[in-house]
């Protein structure tokens, strides 16, 4: 009877997992990540620290596989499945004893060490004598830890289908941790409720979005953790003491379609051991569910978004808080960047589609941020970070941009986030004079165009030959009625740096001829070459000619 009971109790533990695999699987919003509540002997152990658990057989060193569903009694004329944590008593453990390799065993009482080390199966021994424990009330005890894990599971799970709000999936979570849970965005913005009992942490208000944020010098003292340097390279776990922050701390990187979240686990009521580093990715998956279902907001894009926004309306914002922005994307003021402008002739402006295509060029350029602007998509590349020079930057959105009809703006490389605006204004320059100047390319770089951009600007108010030299206009007068070419023998003589023996040549004429023709051009402009602005003068009345395709002169 006692044993029917006990196989009765066994399927109750593990209906509450097939049950919900089975909706997790059928729900197609759902399919693309299912999480399973498998847990491992060492959370077994640590719930059942009371019994004395220690740790036997072949595979005891494996302390990472999760492959236990629930418990069950072993029977050996059974198959016996991995997946089920079999109890049975240390009095059965005899050299008749058959061990099927690879199962996992909860032996109950004292066996012999030197037999259960030789099984190849991973085996966990409970003490009852000095817990005074009969086995049904061990194996009671064994169950109880499936139950409560598969219970929280179900929780968890049907929060994400129901879209619960984000506070109550973490207060489910810390019933999980035995901790206070919080969910960060790259900003270190808390999303959802500071917790009442974390009384050590310094936090802030963002000002953007009127949310609570961990100070600079929290987020600071974070980053300076040996762990966390370690870790923030590879996206890991990482444990950071109070040495370094307020709590004990696990961090953990929740990474989904959006911007990174990073989950913190704070000791508070229960210490923190190697088994939370393991339920830890287990409730990082149920973020990601959480997320893929969108009823979960980042936080970070939208605010970081916003941030690069005020800027661009020339807000003035304290380097402090730009340091903290820049900070959250792991950048930093001093490090190089650059700016790119999208237009596109697209009819719609759906934002859906501007969405999309912003993460199309996040996942083309390593280290970029894009958002929409004004009806144009911007996109800020950390050069620094991402290897890249801006010749390669540039160089890896070309097809994209070709294929989706883009043209491109494309500032100069800058370091200093305070003057964001003045290099999206670079960018509208170069679309502007590059559409005028170059319409068929579809590409333009602002250093290329930053001239015709200084003549066109510059001479919007006056027409641009009213602004040329007077010696120029002049010499222009000279050569229309003298049919000479003093003109062109004063542009080639300044533009080879005043060298005389390198002008003959270019002209084609000998050097007492070129000097004659100096001296003539002397005594119609009266003005000194020598004089470095003079010079610069003289050469941006040539430029004026060129590029707006004027005479010096109204014909």
């Amino acid at each position: 009877m006692f044993r029917l009971y006990l196989f009765f109790q066994s399927l109750y533990a593990l209906c509450p997992f097939f049950f919900l695999t089975n909706i997790l699987i059928n729900n197609k919003i759902l399919t693309k990540e299912c999480i399973h509540m498998k847990i491992n002997l060492d959370i077994i152990a640590e719930e059942l620290s009371a019994l004395s658990p220690r740790r036997a057989g072949r595979q005891k060193s494996d302390t990472v596989k999760h492959n236990l569903q629930g418990a069950g009694l072993y029977e050996p004329q059974t198959t016996l499945s991995p997946e089920i944590c079999y109890a049975v008593s240390a009095d059965t453990i005899t050299e008749t004893f058959f061990c099927p390799s690879g199962i996992t065993l909860a032996v109950i009482g004292n066996a012999d060490e030197d037999m259960l080390n030789a099984f190849d199966a991973d085996i966990l021994v409970l003490n009852a004598e000095n817990a005074h424990c009969t086995f049904s009330d061990m194996f009671n005890a064994l169950n109880s830890v499936f139950l409560k894990y598969q219970a929280i599971h179900a929780r968890l799970t049907s929060a994400v289908m129901k879209n619960a709000p984000l506070q109550e999936i973490l207060k489910i979570g810390e019933e999980l941790f035995g901790n206070p849970l919080i969910l960060f965005d790259k900003n270190y913005c808390i999303l959802g409720e500071a917790d009442s009992r974390l009384k050590k942490l310094e936090l802030v208000c963002d000002k953007w979005s009127d949310s609570k944020m961990l100070s600079i010098d929290m987020v600071n003292a974070i980053k300076t953790s040996p762990e966390y340097r370690r870790s923030s390279a590879s996206s890991d776990i990482c444990f950071v003491s109070d040495e370094y922050f307020a709590y004990n701390t696990l961090f953990v990187p929740v990474e989904g379609n959006t911007s990174p979240l990073t989950a913190a686990v704070m000791e508070t009521d229960r210490p923190l051991t190697l088994v939370h580093r393991q339920l830890a990715l287990y409730f990082a998956g149920i973020l990601r569910l959480a997320l893929g279902r969108n009823h979960l907001s980042s936080g970070h894009s939208l605010r970081f978004e916003d941030f690069l926004k005020e800027l661009l309306y020339d807000t003035q914002i304290e380097q402090a808080v730009i340091d903290r922005y820049l900070l959250a994307m792991n950048w930093k003021n001093g490090d190089n960047y650059l700016l790119v402008t999208f237009q596109t002739n697209r009819f719609d402006k759906i934002n859906s589609i501007y969405n999309n295509i912003c993460v199309n060029i996040e996942k083309q350029v390593a280290e970029s941020f894009a958002f929409y602007f004004e009806d144009n998509l911007l996109t800020v590349i950390n050069l620094d970070h991402a290897r890249l020079s801006k010749a390669d930057a540039v160089h890896k959105l070309s097809i994209f941009l070709r294929e989706g009809l883009f043209h491109a703006g494309i500032s100069y490389v800058f370091f200093d986030f305070s003057t964001f605006s003045s290099y999206y204004k670079q960018t509208l320059g170069a679309l502007e004079m590059g559409e005028k100047y170059s319409p068929h390319e579809w590409c333009y770089d602002f250093e290329d165009y930053v001239l015709h951009y200084f003549m066109h600007y510059g001479t919007s108010r006056i027409d641009g030959r009213h602004l040329c030299h007077p010696g120029v206009v002049q010499l222009y007068i000279h050569d229309l009625k003298n049919k000479t070419n003093l003109l062109e023998t004063l542009r080639t003589y300044l533009e080879l740096g005043g060298n005389a023996v390198l002008t003959a040549q270019k002209l084609y004429i000998h050097r007492n001829t070129l000097y004659q023709r100096l001296r003539k051009i002397n005594g119609i402009i009266h003005t000194n070459l020598d004089d470095a602005n003079t010079r610069l003068f003289i050469m941006m009345s040539y430029t004026f000619v060129d590029l707006l395709g004027l005479s010096p002169v109204e014909s």
